[in-house]
């Protein structure tokens, strides 16, 4: 290790890069406000205003001076505190209370981990509040939407004058160059080939070229450079691997995971990256992005006549993995925050705005009033989570035969072999009493000091060695046995007694072990309690006389037992140690001879042949079907208290037709899915080609010409080049809304083309380069920097699609690929800033922490990499100098200066002994793969 960090400081290489910020971004402020709108204050609503707020204190109903409906009410607190200290979660009073540690809060019941969670992160991330005053009710909205920017039709302007009109590249670069001259800025020099080369691989594949792809470009750009680039984007774009990168940009707006949103008994979706293809093929093929986002919110109700059924509903894919909560505490309430989370997500992902705000109230910055978001809330009221077959009909049923043709089988298997053990067992049911008192009698043996082993015991006492050891085990009384490790109270005795009368009950006494007597009046009863299950039933004679022949009375009766006695039950019927149950393996190892044995073998080879060998299972792609009914207001987001009724629709500033106000006529109106997707893609919709337009420009450049490209509401950011925003969307939708048009577009500008050199004059007038005087060197994601470091040392898999796998698995598939939790998200995406798949992301952010630096250290995949790496150099070549040429042209695409030749030369040839050089060479190229030059682009 310490050789390493002598390469790293030789080579001037930092692991960890230091972040500098010049003060809190607007789209993080932005992303703190949303997410205290979405989680938080509507629990603060529905839980806590009752007694924490300014009306309670004006109905004399407040407690504990605490007022929670205001920003400087919930840090000043109560009594007790403050209620909330911005990051500090441990010394917030209300987390404490919210936790019920020492205040119980609320007191009606503890909220659910999911709430609790979303407050220790809101605190942690900082407390961001934007309320200024309390608001005791629902106001409407008063904005002009006319006089915003985001909600005008977007304007085809000429193109502006330049002074430098040689610069200009293309449209985009008047534009640019406009601003820039305005502000008495100048662009920097253009990128190097090499340079470009190698941010053009990873914008558009994620990927670093080759050696001899750089090469190749390189050799092309001496010739005619704008041809050559144009060469370059154009087959970069016709590579699968196109889909893949942008595919994965796109995953982060449909906030795409495979489990659900809960976290009790959370099941993953084993379909879900049928949606994440969908996804890569759409993109690889172009589908115009109108298309695009219709296939996602009604692609099973569209006019569609391909047969190809992956097309048609794979795309559902972005409402079927959505948010589902645990239903069985507040049905009512789960199913609310999956709507909102629905509208939450597609519009934010398609028009920019941040809808959900308005769930509890008048949106307080948007013309979005609530009756807007109960009338998108109600295009999706009712609808149920489904699996759609990606197969025809046929295939389908033919499938589904044969697994009932394999039930069947394994069925009757199963029940033979248990009628071979109950015919067994049945012989030994009326010695229950003998066997219990031996059970007894061999832990008091046993405990007194006598040495014997179980079969010993049985065969000398002509018992049947199998019952013999379980009714022992049955009747420990050491504390360690297996059944009072799950149920404490057997410890003693419990004594159960069902009587059946007009109105069953249930009584139960617990008898001491001490004085607990096995006496000869015990007698037997078999009792069929389930189809797969005998209960045997000790009682004292005569009990249960009625329910011998009652089994439907008994079974409703145990229905009402308490929990403990269940407990009790289940682990006497149903686990693999009670005294009479035997298991398969233990009918079969047990109980049958060899000529049983050999027929029991037969039958089962029958069905697990078929069941190896049969139709694999049909994919399926996760949708949702059904549902669209008006839905009342929630006042205060709380579904316990309705308000008007609203009828389904679209917002009102993208409606002329105003929705009708009597609750029957908004009953009836009918508004689907396909209506809301027609509404959404309609060319007289001024935001969504605009906010796509922005976000491509986002993902190409590191941030959006409006730099909050999930809110384009007024509290997010202008755009800083308006008429360039209006002219792309303009002409994006004039070509048929191609992502591969507006690619083209921007990578052949003079503007993408620019070097991330800084420039002191520039960087007094606009530092933070709002204005595009210089390319803006950034982080790889962390997708796109393990593939890379996959592809430097040889190991990449190019295999596409198909189900997900585990990064822990060392896997070499592309990053995309990787299985993506909601709630366990793999150590090394979440270290280097993968977003948080329960909610739709606009950006990545970029944090520096120790944990990268160790990672990049100690990681067991970086250094498989660098072992791979410096096999791969070293085989390639057997003069030094080329091996470090061939390294440096892998992992950063250019050569090594005579500086960095040295230091590598002095550092390799340190050693003679060849088995030394390779470890050497192993750390080396552990060093250049940690490098920032390899983690950033230029």
């Amino acid at each position: 290790m310490h050789l390493i960090h002598v390469l790293l400081s030789k080579f001037r290489i930092q692991t960890l890069a230091l972040l500098h910020t010049s003060g809190i971004s607007a789209s993080a402020v932005e992303g703190n406000f949303d997410f205290f709108e979405s989680k938080i204050r509507p629990v603060l609503v529905n839980k806590c205003y009752e007694c924490h707020s300014v009306e309670a204190a004006n109905s004399g109903k407040q407690k504990g001076g605490l007022l929670l409906d205001t920003r400087e009410g919930i840090r000043k607190g109560g009594d007790t505190g403050p209620a909330v200290l911005p990051g500090d979660v441990s010394g917030s009073l209300l987390l404490k209370a919210l936790r019920q540690e020492e205040l119980e809060m609320p007191p009606k019941g503890k909220l659910s981990d999911e709430i609790i969670a979303d407050f220790t992160k809101w605190i942690e991330s900082g407390a961001a509040d934007p309320r200024e005053h309390a608001s005791t009710e629902l106001k409407s909205t008063t904005i002009d939407a006319s006089n915003h920017w985001a909600f005008k039709a977007p304007q085809m302007s000429g193109l502006p004058e330049v002074k430098n009109s040689k610069w200009a590249k293309s449209e985009i670069d008047r534009f640019i160059l406009h601003q820039l001259e305005a502000r008495d800025l100048s662009p920097v020099a253009s990128a190097s080939p090499r340079v470009l080369a190698r941010r053009i691989y990873f914008n558009l594949l994620g990927l670093p070229p080759t050696p001899e792809q750089a090469d190749e470009f390189l050799k092309a750009s001496e010739k005619d450079h704008d041809a050559a680039l144009a060469s370059l984007v154009d087959s970069l774009l016709e590579s699968p691997h196109y889909g893949e990168r942008w595919g994965r940009h796109w995953l982060d707006v449909a906030r795409y995971a495979e489990d659900q949103a809960h976290t009790f008994g959370v099941k993953k979706r084993a379909n879900a990256h049928q949606y994440r293809d969908w996804v890569i093929r759409m993109l690889n093929e172009d589908l115009p992005f109108d298309q695009f986002v219709k296939y996602q919110l009604a692609g099973d109700l569209m006019e569609d006549e391909s047969e190809d059924r992956f097309q048609k509903y794979s795309g559902l894919g972005f409402l079927g993995l959505g948010a589902q909560y645990y239903k069985n505490s507040d049905k009512a309430q789960a199913e609310a925050d999956e709507l909102d989370d629905t509208i939450d997500t597609l519009t934010r992902g398609f028009l920019g705005l941040t809808v959900s705000c308005a769930r509890c109230h008048d949106h307080k910055f948007d013309p979005i009033p609530t009756k807007d978001y109960y009338a998108l809330a109600g295009i999706f009221n009712g609808r149920r989570y489904t699996e759609i077959p990606l197969v025809e009909e046929d295939a389908v049923k033919a499938y589904n035969e044969e697994q009932k043709v394999i039930k069947d089988l394994e069925s009757k298997y199963r029940g033979d072999l248990k009628g071979m053990g109950r015919n067994q067992g049945r012989g030994k049911l009326n010695q229950v009493s003998r066997y219990l008192q031996e059970g007894w009698r061999m832990n008091v043996l046993k405990s007194e000091g006598v040495r014997f082993s179980d079969e010993e015991y049985a065969k000398k006492r002509g018992l049947h060695p199998h019952f013999a050891k379980r009714f022992r085990d049955v009747m420990a009384v050491n504390r360690e046995s297996d059944l009072s490790k799950r149920l404490p109270e057997l410890e003693g005795w419990h004594q159960h007694k069902v009587k059946f009368d007009d109105k069953p009950t249930i009584e139960s006494l617990k008898v001491p072990q001490e004085i607990v007597k096995l006496a000869e009046q015990l007698q037997v009863k078999v009792i069929k309690a389930a189809e797969e299950f005998s209960k045997i039933e000790v009682e004292k004679a005569g009990e249960l006389s009625k329910a011998r022949n009652e089994e439907d009375r008994l079974n409703k009766v145990i229905g009402k037992m308490g929990n403990d006695q269940k407990r009790l039950l289940k682990n006497i019927w149903y686990d693999g140690h009670a005294p009479l149950y035997a298991s398969d393996n233990d009918v079969y190892n047990k109980f049958l001879n060899e000529v049983q044995k050999k027929e029991a073998d037969s039958k089962k080879a029958e069905f697990e042949g078929l069941r190896k060998n049969g139709l694999p299972k049909y994919p399926v792609a996760h949708a949702i079907q059904g549902g669209g009914k008006a839905m009342q207001v929630y006042i205060r987001g709380n579904p316990a208290s309705k308000g008007d009724w609203v009828a389904r629709g679209s917002l009102e500033i993208l409606n002329d037709e105003p929705r009708p106000t009597d609750p029957e006529e908004a009953k009836k109106l009918s508004y689907t899915r396909l209506d809301l997707a027609e509404a959404i893609t309609s060319p007289e919709n001024p935001l969504t080609a605009r906010v796509i337009v922005n976000r491509v420009w986002q993902w190409h450049f590191g941030r959006g010409l409006v730099s909050t490209s999930s809110n384009f509401g007024l509290l997010g950011e202008a755009p800083t080049h308006p008429e360039l925003l209006d002219w792309l969307t303009v002409k994006f939708i004039e070509n048929r809304w191609s992502l591969k048009w507006l690619h083209r577009e921007i990578l052949r500008s003079a503007t993408y083309q620019l070097s991330s050199e800084r420039d002191s004059r520039n960087e007094e007038l606009d530092g933070d380069n709002l204005y595009r005087w210089r390319f803006d060197r950034r982080r790889l994601e962390v997708e796109a920097w393990r593939d890379a470091l996959l592809a430097i040392s040889g190991k990449l898999d190019p295999e596409m699609g198909g189900p997900t796998f585990d990064l822990k698995n060392n896997n070499t598939r592309r990053t995309v690929y990787a299985s993506i939790s909601r709630h366990q998200l793999d150590g090394m995406l979440r270290i280097f800033d993968f977003p948080d798949a329960n909610v739709s992301a606009a950006t990545r952010t970029e944090t520096t922490v120790p944990q990268q630096q160790l990672f990049v250290l100690n990681s067991d995949f970086i250094i498989e990499q660098a072992k791979a790496f410096a096999k791969q150099v070293t085989q390639k070549h057997d003069d030094i100098v080329k091996q470090v040429e061939h390294a440096y042209q892998l992992a950063f695409g250019r050569s090594p200066s005579e500086a960095e030749l040295e230091v590598a030369k002095s550092y390799l040839e340190a050693e003679k002994e060849k088995a030394d050089k390779l470890s050497r060479w192993e750390q080396y190229c552990q060093a250049l793969l940690a490098s920032n030059e390899l983690m950033y682009l230029d």
